[in-house]
């Protein structure tokens, strides 16, 4: 999956502009803009190593670098599509859907039509999340193409994070070699052929 470049929002230029002001004031040292961002992510970088070397110092048992290194490139997927496509919380689907139901029903929309094979979930941080592809905006529905894709995947015994996952990576199955979620709104038949192919479902 290609990386997408992420460009700072008026928010985010003016925390750069205060880290800036301040390194000069109280440092006295002048950076650019483009370095303050440089320092900002290397910064970010150690952060998130030090928390990954703390997790992984509390667990019982030594952990299997190939273990690591396949966890961290599933959030690393998780991450790029939190920020090409949005993942939302069981409230934004309801809101998304036009639900004004009561707090509690709200709550349980997604989880119910999670559990019926009707929406596409990832599970981070102890949490069900709901790629934001697999809905239609201006018509507040799900995609029509959701339901029987996750058929096919229960037939093959695939689990919902891994139908996530194969949409959003690249395939020779199509001619481009781009992904299924590039097709999933324009041609919903084909993604449908293709995930029989790729899955090996047979009919």
């Amino acid at each position: 999956m290609a990386t997408l470049e992420r460009h700072p929002s008026p928010e985010y230029d003016a925390e750069y502009g205060r880290i800036r002001e301040a390194l000069s004031q109280d440092a006295g040292i002048d950076l650019s803009t483009r370095e303050v961002v440089r320092l900002v992510e290397i910064a970010r970088e150690q952060s998130s190593i030090d928390t990954l070397s703390d997790a992984m110092a509390r667990m019982p048992a030594p952990v299997d670098p190939a273990v690591a290194r396949a966890i961290q490139a599933g959030e690393n997927i998780k991450k790029q599509i939190e920020t090409e496509f949005g993942l939302l919380t069981s409230a934004e689907v309801a809101g998304l859907l036009g639900s004004s139901a009561n707090r509690s029903a709200v709550r349980s929309l997604a989880r119910d039509m999670r559990a019926r094979g009707e929406l596409l979930a990832i599970r981070r941080l102890n949490k069900y999340l709901y790629p934001g592809f697999q809905f239609d905006r201006s018509r507040g529905q799900v995609l029509p193409v959701v339901k029987p894709l996750l058929q096919i995947a229960d037939e093959r015994s695939w689990e919902p994070e891994d139908v996530v996952m194969w949409l959003c990576a690249p395939t020779t199955y199509f001619v481009d070699e781009s992904r299924p979620v590039d097709h999933i709104s324009r041609d919903p038949d084909l993604v449908l052929n293709v995930a029989k192919q790729a899955w090996g479902v047979q009919w």
